[in-house]
């Protein structure tokens, strides 16, 4: 884990920039940090009411630090020492608030959603997915702030040296706390899987008599005993995937409407040019929140009016005075509350259409068609940027949909004699022939229909009417839910393969990802890589169907 050379990140040239004053590249320099930070802060804080304003606070901290940056190149350690910096403080401030403030105020009416349920609700999160997101409810509260770094590193958005740096730690202690993190989370999946079961384990009726129904660290303990030494609740969590390859390029949970507007306006006022009506916003902010916690009985309609509070109070000072044209924009979004995220993008990008790849639905399994045309250069697909417009729609590919409609076999570029196949429902790459058994042709054999969340694009039956999807990137086959989630895991875009007549299968929901098989022949779903080896174990030749 570690790499994350293919994200959003600060240009140095940007930060530098910041750091000298230009009002503009600091706007922007937010705009690139507040998704980050503002998912580090929601679950390590576990999307309390005070995550705003921690990470207010944050933001409008590394604009005032900036000028004594010394190392622009080292931006991303040191915006997340501070984030962590921050929640640290706000747990010494007050640690009661944790518990004493509870996410559920009998007064509203309703219960606030902690960043687990966010994160669901915002990223579409379904199966296995969502069961380690509700599983970082069993945590400590101690445990959490290494699970907003660890979560981030997972999901590609952080190094393991700027987790350690963050930390204050050196690799091999970091690679301990993390390691001791991944394996309560890993527990904590199994108690949900044994919690949510249906029919649950009658013997663990019970360990639950005294339960309350709020997820806890110490109620992982009690129910984890129960789960390592009962035989059913752990075939029951046999089929976990390590959760690692669950976050895999995950996206960030968005910014909330306004939040990111009223963070804009704030630190507008931050850094060199605005320091002393940046102070004088910051204190008034802390005294808003210091009124606020004052006022914990009326929990969250003291929260909404302190957040109001402090919007008018920085609108009316950035209205006092000259602003840039940015801030101004800022201000009005922070009042008016418009759909202003920052540069985060949403689970699913936008599909994108383009022209598939010329192929003759009737070549056989041993020639390509003669008359096949010469493909079109094949270059991987860059994930385009993350953003929440959809993607602009190409030149309708009705033409091209005859052509691939009907049933096929995939038959490998770079292995001639084996074909996309599957095994206990799981995609592979085997052999097949004439002599195969009448079940290893059925299972490489798909059928193409129109794409279940697209038209323009494919997806692939076989025999039995299961359909070829990805689930946390592993391609499988399983039956139609009816949900728009699996209809997007189940469509793939035809591109052109790296060789004449070959062909490609994009992911519809993650651009830039294709089915390919590795080296140990079984089919993921795995991002672009600009090398032969990789180009050529993403194409196939759809040959004639073997039943």
């Amino acid at each position: 884990m570690g790499s994350r050379d293919t994200r959003e990140r600060p240009d140095v040239a940007v930060v530098a920039a910041a750091r000298d004053g230009d009002r503009q590249a600091a706007e922007q320099l937010v705009g690139d940090c507040l998704p980050l930070v503002y998912n580090i802060v929601g679950r390590a804080l576990h999307g309390h009411g005070d995550v705003d304003d921690v990470v207010q606070e944050t933001m409008v901290r590394v604009l005032d630090g900036l000028p004594g940056l010394e190392r622009p190149d080292r931006f991303r350690s040191w915006l997340v020492a501070i984030t962590v910096r921050q929640i640290r403080d706000r747990w010494r401030a007050g640690r009661t608030w944790l518990t004493s403030d509870p996410l559920e105020d009998p007064g509203a009416g309703e219960a606030q959603p902690d960043f687990a349920d966010l994160a669901i609700l915002r990223l579409a999160l379904s199966g296995q997915r969502r069961e380690a997101v509700e599983a970082t409810r069993w945590l400590e509260d101690e445990e959490r702030e290494v699970l907003a770094l660890w979560w981030m590193e997972s999901a590609g958005e952080l190094t393991r040296g700027e987790l350690s740096a963050a930390c204050g730690l050196t690799p091999s202690h970091a690679a301990v706390r993390v390691q001791r993190v991944k394996e309560r989370l890993e527990t904590a999946r199994a108690v949900v899987r044994a919690v949510t079961a249906s029919p649950r384990c009658p013997d663990l009726a019970p360990v639950l008599g005294s339960w309350d129904g709020r997820p806890s660290g110490l109620w992982r303990k009690r129910l984890a005993r129960h789960v390592r030494d009962c035989p059913r609740c752990l075939r029951s969590a046999s089929d976990l995937i390590p959760a690692e390859g669950l976050l895999a390029g995950l996206a960030l949970v968005p910014v909330p409407i306004g939040l990111a507007g009223l963070v804009l306006a704030r630190t507008t006022l931050a850094g060199p040019a605005g320091a002393g009506a940046g102070a004088g916003t910051r204190t008034a902010a802390r005294g808003g929140r210091t009124t606020a916690r004052g006022g914990r009985s009326t929990a969250r309609g003291g929260r909404t009016a302190a957040r109001a509070s402090r919007t008018a109070r920085t609108t009316g000072r950035l209205a006092a005075k000259p602003v840039t044209a940015a801030a101004a924009t800022a201000v009005t979004l922070a009042v008016a509350g418009a759909a202003w995220y920052a540069a985060t993008g949403s689970h699913e990008p936008g599909p994108r259409h383009a022209a598939a790849a010329p192929l003759s639905s009737g070549t056989s399994s041993e020639q390509p068609s003669a008359r096949t045309p010469a493909p079109r250069t094949a270059t991987p697909t860059p994930t385009p940027p993350r953003t929440h417009a959809p993607a602009p729609k190409a030149a309708s590919m009705t033409a091209a949909e005859p052509r691939f409609a009907g049933r096929h076999a995939l038959r490998s570029v770079d292995r001639p004699g084996d074909y996309a196949s599957q095994s206990d429902r799981l995609g592979i790459l085997g052999p097949v022939g004439a002599t195969s058994s009448e079940a290893a042709r059925q299972a490489a054999t798909f059928t193409f229909v129109p794409g279940l969340a697209d038209p323009h694009c494919y997806s692939l039956k076989d025999v039995a009417g299961r359909y070829v999807r990805h689930y946390a990137f592993r391609i499988r086959l399983d039956t139609d839910d009816a949900s728009a989630l699996f209809r997007k895991d189940a469509t793939f875009c035809p591109r052109a393969g790296s060789t004449p007549g070959s062909v490609s299968l994009e992911s519809y929901n993650y651009p830039g990802r294709y089915l390919r098989h590795r080296d140990d022949l079984q089919l993921w779903l795995d991002p672009a890589q600009d090398t032969a080896a990789y180009r050529a174990s993403r194409s196939f030749v759809l040959a004639a169907p073997w039943s």
